[in-house]
């Protein structure tokens, strides 16, 4: 049961407005698009077998449909990939009554999103199309140049989400909204986004919203079910293929301990027994995080947890505490086993960072996940074998390959168009092919596009496929869930793996 303080404010609505009625929508078919990563707003998401069949909770959207709720708003929210049958009824209903659409767009996502759109409208006239996340923001005139898109929020979403509503919804002009576009008299309008806010002002998302008795699937997660949550933004990076920098900002905005241990025990109080911290690097903020381990450690918060980091950001005192506090794994961005490489990527660590922070994480007990990447500017056959042999070095208990993908709105990006102009809005790299097929990697990488394609196949049979990886897995299963979750984590990663024997 919760108490006073660990439940959610309820919603002040201003009776003289006229409340809308709105779809949160994450788009998906109900049969191929069930393990698509599309949490995050600015946009690097990832998909399928690759991924072990990762389902992630949709904490950003839960942002947005919380605001709106709040403000008074009747608030449909459905996560297609998880509950079609709910996007089902609401289609045979011809959306009727529903005044807004709202989606979370990447420009991997967007020709499905926009393709959902059209099909909402070509059922009901009156439905006003808004989009937010990566591609509207770093691309808003070319989603306006569609009929089916009739608002566009740029950069942070929740507040402007809800401003921007409340106007329309109140007749009212949107000239002096900053971070929104729109068209108005048959004109394109983009008005300056006028700053981030402060993290504090979110409301705790209302995990209500989503369907009940639906957990998501995650390999790594220990218990079930499993919350997300977002504690910080931005990023003290300035890596040239994250959209994250150029979205949020590079000035960390962090919230109080007090505000995320009190989302936590709303969250035990729900029923959750793990949550995984989506910030971008959760380690960044030692003082903070450890004031908040020390209080799980006191309340004894029965939770426990997985967390970002960077491995320039981590040391043994940190990780002790984090392994006290109920974190089982921390998951890095190494990206590359090549020194050059990671200064060609203004990754701003080293090979020699990367190997440290591993090391810790062993000797606390802490699993690992390691992020690699390859194609990147100057890569070459060379910096690939490194990278092989380093991901072995150092050991981590799981880990994701992928071919570097230009995203509008990066430096990468940029540089890639300057070679390649007919790259345009980015919107070709879909889903479907999304980091296992070389895209306009001939711009800036010595090998050819077949040949980062094997790359991938090859960097996950040495990796999963060795023996001893297999034994050690073997041994550590305590549980009949853990072993039901290796099965379909290594069945996806095994199939995938054998499809890319080329």
């Amino acid at each position: 049961m919760l108490t006073e303080v660990e439940k959610l404010p309820s919603p002040t609505t201003t009776k003289s407005r006229r409340s809308a009625s709105i779809l949160v929508l994450l788009p998906g078919d109900g049969i191929n698009k069930k393990n698509v990563i599309r949490d995050l707003v600015y946009g690097c998401w990832c998909n399928g077998r690759r991924i072990g069949g990762m389902q992630m909770p949709p904490v950003n959207h839960l942002y947005v449909a919380t605001m709106l709720k709040e403000d008074g708003h009747e608030v449909h929210f459905i996560d297609a990939q998880i509950d079609y049958a709910a996007y089902q009824k609401m289609d045979e209903k011809n959306f009727s009554g529903l005044d807004f659409l709202v989606i979370l767009s990447s420009s991997n996502s967007y020709k499905d999103d926009l393709r959902v759109s059209k099909y909402v409208k070509s059922k009901n006239a009156n439905v006003k199309v808004l989009l937010f996340g990566s591609h509207p923001t770093f691309k808003p005139e070319d989603c306006l140049s569609e009929a089916a898109i009739d608002f566009v929020v740029i950069r942070e979403p929740e507040m402007t989400v809800r401003d921007l509503i409340r106007r329309v919804v109140d007749g009212k002009s949107l000239e002096d909204l900053g971070g929104c576009a729109y068209k108005e008299n048959g004109t394109t309008k983009v008005n300056e986004f006028d700053g981030y806010f402060d993290m504090n002002e979110l409301p705790i998302p209302d995990w209500t919203l989503l369907p009940p008795n639906v957990d998501y699937f995650n390999p790594v997660i220990k218990r079930m079910p499993y919350a997300t949550m977002q504690t910080s933004r931005g990023c003290p990076a300035k890596c040239i293929y994250c959209t994250s920098p150029f979205f949020y900002g590079n000035d960390i905005r962090v919230k109080s301990a007090k505000n995320v241990l009190k989302e936590i025990r709303y969250l035990v109080g729900l029923g959750y027994k793990e949550i995984f911290f989506r910030d971008e690097t959760f380690t960044a903020y030692k003082k903070r995080n450890m004031e908040i381990c020390k209080a799980i450690i006191d309340e004894k918060i029965d939770v426990t947890w997985i967390a970002n980091g960077r491995v320039d950001m981590i040391d043994l005192e940190a990780a002790k505490l984090m392994k006290q506090a109920g974190c089982h794994m921390l998951k890095f961005g190494v990206e590359t086993g090549d020194d050059q490489m990671l200064l060609n990527l203004k990754k701003g660590a080293t090979v020699e960072q990367a190997r440290e922070a591993f090391r810790i994480c062993h000797e606390v007990g802490l699993d690992t996940h390691a992020h690699m990447i390859f194609g990147g500017p100057g890569e070459t056959n060379e910096s690939v074998a490194n990278t092989l042999k380093f991901i072995k070095d150092i050991d981590p208990t799981t880990a994701s390959f992928g071919i570097l993908t230009p995203y509008p709105g990066t430096e990468h990006f940029k540089m890639v168009q300057e070679k390649f102009p007919e790259i345009m809005n980015g919107t070709d790299a879909d889903m479907e092919t999304l980091h296992t097929t070389a895209y306009y990697s001939q711009a800036l990488c010595d090998l050819s596009h077949k040949e980062l394609n094997n790359v991938i196949g090859k960097a996950y049979r040495s990796f999963y496929f060795r023996p001893s990886y297999i034994l050690k897995w073997l041994k550590k299963i305590d549980s009949k869930d853990e072993l039901l979750r290796l099965i379909v984590a290594g069945t996806n990663i095994f199939q995938f793996g054998v499809t890319n024997n080329k």
